[in-house]
């Protein structure tokens, strides 16, 4: 499953996966930035996707792919308007 928001909306459970790949990724937040959430499935699991300057989708599901996860069909439709093929 995939949520897009702008990251004033996250919600305050899901907000420290954000902060965290932000640090891991030396990006300083903005409230205005849409950051798309992947869940993945029957996990508590979170994987933030900042859409400023985001990842081509071949390095967003490389990353996945690493963590054992792969997008839907329709979480992959979503993005794929966000991000560089």
């Amino acid at each position: 499953m995939l949520v897009i928001t702008e990251l004033r909306n996250v919600p305050p459970e899901i907000r420290p996966f954000v902060e965290f790949k932000a640090a891991v990724e030396d990006r300083k937040l903005d409230e205005d930035e849409l950051v798309g959430v992947l869940v993945i499935d029957t996990t508590t699991s979170y994987i933030p996707v900042f859409l400023k300057d985001p990842a081509p989708m071949h390095e967003l599901e490389k990353m996945l792919a690493a963590q054992d996860a792969q997008l839907s069909g329709e979480a992959k439709t979503a993005l794929a308007r966000h991000v560089k093929k």
